[in-house]
């Protein structure tokens, strides 16, 4: 069965949302953020593609959380998502793995901009990097492992601070992952393109 690539990018993006259901009373999924431009942004995704775009709410603590409601739509994001609390028993939806490479790609997009890292301020920072970090070994090897079928030369899966994680260090695979992968998040394009710059100037 094929999806649409925005809905394949919201599967990935949702690695980092949690989600409360309680029959008869509550059913919510819910995304926090600082950079509310990129809920804004999942927010039309989720109405344009489930019909029920929620709202987003802020905190004391500058964090914006988006919070999608209704029984109808949270069983059926629960449906193709197969989301399992906690997340380090959520394992790659079964209906990602059957979708086409341009759809992987928007899956892997949405997982870097919900959980993917890089340096802080890419220009100044001696390392470079694109990381992949998730309590979920298997979501990692997957990912990885699609990068390498892509050409990309991601290293060994490690286990720290409590997470899996892998890197992609090497010049010409960061330059690759901006054009061919590429960010759908405001903050981390814009990082993206300036570590960029910084390796080829």
């Amino acid at each position: 069965m094929s999806i649409k690539p925005e809905i394949c990018y919201i599967l990935g993006a949702m690695r980092d949302s949690t989600i409360d259901i309680r029959k008869k009373k509550n059913y919510e999924i819910k995304i926090a953020q600082k950079e509310i431009k990129w809920l804004n942004f999942l927010q039309k995704l989720f109405k344009e593609f489930f019909s029920n775009g929620g709202r987003i709410t802020t905190h004391v603590n500058n964090t914006n959380i988006l919070r999608i409601n209704g029984r109808k739509t949270i069983e059926e994001i629960v449906s193709i998502s197969e989301i399992k609390i906690p997340q380090s028993k959520w394992k790659t939806p079964e209906i990602i793995k059957k979708q086409s490479t341009k759809n992987t790609i928007a899956y892997i997009r949405g997982f870097f901009d919900a959980e993917g890292g890089m340096p802080k301020n890419p220009k100044k920072s001696k390392q470079k990097y694109i990381s992949f970090d998730q309590k979920n070994k298997e979501t990692l090897i997957f990912i990885r492992n699609k990068l390498i079928n892509l050409g990309f030369r991601p290293t060994k899966l490690t286990f720290t601070g409590g997470n899996w994680q892998f890197r992609i260090t090497q010049k010409e695979d960061i330059k690759k992952f901006y054009h061919k992968i590429g960010s759908w998040h405001p903050e981390k394009i814009k990082r993206l393109k300036f570590m960029v710059c910084s390796l080829f100037p």
